[in-house]
């Protein structure tokens, strides 16, 4: 609950919002989310979800999936790791991918 506190509290300050702010958006108590952001408070997936539209993210990001987590070169460990498993077929599948989804983004 710490790591998920810590998580939350890393969205809400990179959206410049105050614990108030966020709390008043969300339609919790100022306290509970504090108590959440410290580890202590345990929301439910309802407070989840309301904390997610309330700073205008999905729900996996609030609830910090891994990835989300992950620094760029811990992101390019795995990424490496999980190419490396694969075999030609797949990883040919994969860097066609990869080149189209660039190619939409430019």
């Amino acid at each position: 609950m710490r790591q998920f506190g810590e998580h939350l509290r890393t969205l809400r300050k990179a959206r410049s919002l105050s614990q108030n702010e966020l709390a008043e958006r969300a339609g919790v108590n100022e306290k509970y989310l504090g108590e959440i952001e410290r580890g202590v408070g345990n929301p439910s997936l309802e407070v989840l979800m309301r904390l997610a539209k309330a700073m205008d993210i999905d729900a996996a990001t609030v609830v910090g999936d891994d990835l989300v987590l992950m620094a760029r070169t811990e992101l390019l460990s795995v990424a490496q790791r999980q190419l490396e498993a694969l075999g030609d077929a797949e990883l040919r599948t994969v860097i066609r991918s990869l080149r189209l989804g660039v190619t939409r983004t430019r």
